[in-house]
């Protein structure tokens, strides 16, 4: 089989299919994890299977079809398996005492907003006990911790039911069993690595950096510190309603809009400097891994920064790579590493909304950004400036639309069920706050790069306040939008499984339209099963 064209558009036809081994790799990966978070598996018999069916496609390798089905079916299989073998315990715990003193190991933890105590995520060491590798989710006063610290804490422990909702929702989709609250902390048992300190005092130190402003503006800093570290719990409490309302609150998750930007203003930096390109961009990878690092890690933040590893791979071995294959690797990464991140609520909705934005959104404003007809006829030279400024302000427009209506329609289903509700104002409303988005988390990069040295404070003051102002307006934008009437759509599914059927139909049919050079075909047909399936959830309520 011949090897595609690197620079043709990404295809996902037969011939090209099968070139694409993240694909092969990512989604049975997915589909394994996932039925082994909705069903739960025995993982001997699919480990089994899995191997077997690896086997198979092994002697079958020469002919293609038997031998990918044979790959899906391993990956499907293993991934199971694999996710089954590193969750920890989802049975229903028996909780005996109602007060208990237990070790666990901290995988997370987060100073409040208000300054009392913290709050994060942690798993039981207690080998002797009946709770051993139980996730819990915790609620603890005092200092705030470093990651993978080992501590003895007491506290009030209650066991969170399988049908939940709410932020309760939120803690199962992270694997959590249980919560203790009301905690204190007894003593170390172990102590964190130098690097998980190191991280937390970066945390804190550019946390307290981002809030300097040049007047009295705690509600500004929190903006900012929100904007540049991806922590919604910074942001005060009616500018989060209104960004929620609006479907804008991603607009505050370290996502691609970060890491491309900071990639963007270190390679034109490295270029300026006329740093060789090899071990310049190995050192910009280097930093923003520590960027991602020290905000936290999150889902989205990670699913960039793996993209761009594989994007700037890819051009330093002179293969470009395309962005649904690098899409793919990335997914397959993050599971092959973390399997429980398919059950997360960051992760899907990442995933899906940068799936839908590759396969349709991009595509549909480029035929967008394509020149009419007179546009075409007519010579440069006789073009007057009022059209042209016309064209540009019509194809930025219908441009823009087209990525935005196709995140909300490949993140609607999910969104509805984890939260019981999404933004349909979001796909107008993100035309106008995603672009202006753009100015302070520029100014917050600049701000970034001057806490290299406290010498730099001055200027990096005067960034902040720039940058707040433009989030206070941001935030009134977000305000007056969020008075529209029926801004959100409030749907409560009827069963859990609803929003990731729908999520996999919708991006099912995103990849099969992905070639389509038609808009009817890009996003009418994902708007069409939109609808079909909300008239089926519907159907069902009435039913239930």
């Amino acid at each position: 089989m011949a090897r595609p064209d690197p620079l043709e558009q990404d295809s996902l036809t037969h011939d090209r299919f099968g070139h694409c081994p993240a694909l092969w790799l990512a989604l049975p990966l997915l589909l394994g994890c996932s039925l082994d978070a909705l069903h739960g598996v025995s993982p001997g018999p699919w480990l089994l299977i899995g191997l077997l069916a690896t086997s198979l496609a092994w002697l079958g390798r020469r002919r293609t079809r038997f031998a990918l089905v044979a790959l899906a079916v391993a990956g499907t299989s293993l991934g199971a398996a694999w996710h089954q073998l590193r969750t920890p315990p989802q049975s229903p715990a028996i909780i005996r005492r109602p007060f208990v003193e237990l070790p666990v190991l901290i995988e997370r933890a987060t100073p409040r907003a208000e300054g009392d105590g913290w709050t994060g995520l942690g798993w039981i060491t207690d080998r002797d006990g009946p709770l051993f590798r139980r996730r819990l989710a915790l609620s603890a006063r005092g200092d705030c911790p470093a990651e993978g610290a080992e501590l003895m804490i007491a506290g009030g422990l209650t066991a969170i039911p399988a049908e939940v909702s709410g932020y309760d929702a939120w803690l199962r989709s992270q694997g959590a069993t249980l919560k203790l609250r009301g905690g204190r902390v007894l003593g170390e048992l172990a102590p964190p690595s130098r690097f998980a300190v190191w991280r937390q005092t970066q945390q804190h130190r550019l946390e307290a950096w981002l809030r300097f402003m040049p007047w009295d503006d705690p509600e500004g800093g929190a903006l900012l510190a929100a904007t540049m570290m991806g922590r919604t719990a910074l942001l005060p409490a009616e500018a989060k309603e209104a960004f929620a309302a609006t479907g804008t609150l991603h607009l505050f998750a370290i996502s691609g809009l970060h890491i491309a930007g900071m990639a963007a203003a270190l390679l034109w930096l490295a270029k300026r400097a006329r740093l060789p390109e090899l071990p310049a961009g190995l050192v910009i990878l280097a930093l923003l891994w520590l960027y991602v690092q020290v905000t936290g890690a999150s889902p989205s933040s990670v699913r960039a920064w793996i993209m761009a590893a594989f994007l700037w791979g890819g051009r330093a071995g002179e293969r470009d790579t395309p962005a649904l294959q690098s899409l793919a690797l990335a997914c397959a990464v993050t599971l092959i590493l973390s399997p429980e991140a398919c059950a997360d609520a960051g992760f899907q909705l990442s995933y899906a909304a940068v799936l839908g934005i590759i396969a349709a959104g991009g595509p549909a404003a480029e035929l967008c950004a394509q020149p009419t007809e007179a546009e075409r006829l007519t010579p440069p030279s006789a073009q007057s400036t009022t059209p042209g400024l016309r064209g540009h302000a019509r194809r930025f427009l219908l441009g823009g639309l087209c990525v935005s209506l196709a995140a909300t329609l490949a993140g609607t289903p999910l969104t509805l069920g984890l939260f019981g509700t999404a933004s349909w104002g979001g796909v107008f409303v993100n035309l106008i706050l995603v672009p202006l988005s753009e100015i302070p988390l520029m100014l917050g990069m600049a701000s970034v790069a001057c806490s290299v040295s406290d010498w730099l404070a001055w200027p990096a003051m005067w960034l902040n306040g720039a940058a707040a102002g433009l989030l206070h307006l941001m935030t009134w934008i977000a305000q007056v939008c969020a008075l529209v009437p029926s801004v959100n759509l409030e749907l409560a599914l009827p069963y859990r499984w609803l929003g990731p059927a729908g999520g996999a139909l919708l991006a099912l049919a995103f990849l099969t339209q992905a070639q389509s050079k038609s808009l009817a075909r890009l996003l009418g047909l994902p708007a069409a099963l939109l609808a079909a399936w909300l008239v089926l959830v519907f159907l069902l309520r009435a039913l239930s």
